[in-house]
């Protein structure tokens, strides 16, 4: 589990240059149909002026603009950011993940590090920069080790597992006001319902709209713990047969139930030694790549263009820490 949930430093920039999304040649920002053009012979073909769909902007580094078309094909690329992309900190994350590739390719022409423009010369350009700037650390000490693992125990081995029904309203993300204000006002129905003594399942089965789980009356099955941090939250202190409250999710609202709970079965710490070491390795390589990526957004100009994407960033996309 523990390889789906964070990858290399080296396999997240490969995911990132399978994207036309974002590239970098002769030192300047590219998208196909952005401002900046993409990997030599990748180009998008441009268009007829009649047939070509507004480009808006949502922010400019260094006097390039960074469209909303970009960004969708970024998104593309890199799917595990599509599930956040409801809430105003998961558009967060991963607009400032997409800044960052950004500022590295920059910093891999402004350095003349790239011998060309294959995926492979980019890798190779990239592993030089993070040689310079933010290397592997050095294995932590066996203590520390053994600390991270303790708190880290879930990833290791078989995980503590929650069986979960759900009763989901959906909406889409650009909804009107009062689209979502009707979505709510079903899911406050609903759950009067279950607290008046319904049963959860013969409601779900009726009501939920995910329609995998509607044949299981809302019946998920076992989910791992720790693998969503909005579900974690929206489940701390349940007990096994207590539901929650209306929560906000990535697909709208919902009312949860946790039905059964299974502990987990962790691999000794001996079993799983060089896979803790390695993990906190590229957990300490990431800081230092953040850090670092901080410079580089300090010595350049980034500007949010737009109300909706000023509401995402108030204090700038990489504000003082």
């Amino acid at each position: 589990m523990i390889v789906a949930m964070r990858n290399t430093i080296i396999g997240a920039f490969r995911v990132a240059l399978l994207s036309t999304a974002i590239s970098l040649p002769n030192g300047a920002f590219a998208a196909s149909g952005g401002a900046v053009s993409g990997l030599k012979g990748m180009d998008a073909p441009k268009p007829e002026s009649n047939l070509a769909p507004p480009v808006v902007v949502m922010l400019r580094i260094n006097g390039e603009d960074v469209t909303v078309a970009q960004y969708a094909a970024y998104l593309q690329a890199n799917t595990s950011y599509l599930p956040e992309q409801r809430t105003q900190a998961g558009k967060a994350k991963a607009i400032r993940a997409m800044v960052s590739d950004l500022l590295l390719r920059k910093q891999i022409a402004k350095e003349h590090l790239a011998e060309g423009d294959t995926k492979e010369q980019m890798l190779a350009a990239f592993s030089k920069l993070a040689e310079k700037h933010f290397p592997l650390p050095s294995p932590a000490d066996e203590e520390t080790v053994k600390r991270y693992y303790l708190d880290h125990i879930n990833m290791y081995g078989i995980p503590e597992m929650m069986r979960i029904s759900q009763i989901q309203f959906r909406f889409s993300k650009a909804a009107p006001e009062d689209q979502r204000t009707g979505v709510r006002k079903l899911a406050e129905d609903t759950l009067r319902r279950i607290e008046s003594g319904e049963d959860f399942a013969k409601v779900a089965g009726e009501i939920t709209q995910n329609q995998d789980a509607r044949v299981n009356n809302g019946d998920l099955g076992f989910l791992p713990k720790g693998d969503l941090d909005w579900l974690d939250e929206a489940l701390k202190g349940l007990h096994v047969g207590e539901h929650t409250q209306i929560v906000e999710t990535p697909a709208g609202y919902e009312i949860l139930k946790l039905t059964d709970e299974r502990p987990g079965l962790p691999s000794p710490l001996d079993l799983v030694h060089d896979r803790v070491v390695r993990d906190m390795q590229f957990e300490a390589q990431d800081r230092l790549r953040e850090a670092y990526v901080r410079e580089l957004a300090a010595q350049s100009k980034i500007e949010i263009v737009g109300d909706q994407f000023k509401a995402i960033f108030p204090d700038g996309v990489y504000p003082p820490q």
